[in-house]
């Protein structure tokens, strides 16, 4: 019984120090392009983990590769990426209303370049 009392009060500490740790997270800038500052704000006290998800969504989401110039061909959507070097993978979500997948890749071919996005499953 001891150990059970025991066991809970360390499992509380490690709840409170957790909760503690996530309300210090940083805000990335380019969340700020999509999203109003007060609702990232609101977020950081109430849900910092959706501010941890987010920040690591945006660099982690996809990947750019080479168009494929096998047979057969494939028609991609096409989107358009002003700078494939630096880009908002969100705010292009958003403007262009891409979508992902939870069982499998999406790919867009960019428009202008011989280059598909491609994005990761949900799972």
């Amino acid at each position: 019984m001891r150990n059970l009392i025991f066991l809970i009060c360390m499992l509380s500490f490690s709840f409170l120090g957790q909760a503690q740790n996530d309300a210090s997270v940083e805000i990335d800038e380019r969340l700020f392009e999509v999203y109003e500052p007060s609702y990232l704000d609101y977020l950081k006290e109430a849900n910092p983990f959706l501010i941890k998800r987010w920040t690591f969504y945006l660099d982690n989401a996809y990947f750019i590769t080479k168009d494929p110039e096998k047979k057969p061909v494939i028609n991609y959507p096409i989107i358009k990426i002003d700078d494939l070097k630096n880009f908002n993978i969100l705010k292009l979500e958003k403007e262009q209303s891409l979508n992902r997948d939870w069982d499998k890749r999406m790919m867009y071919k960019i428009e202008g370049t011989k280059k598909i996005l491609v994005f990761y499953s949900g799972k």
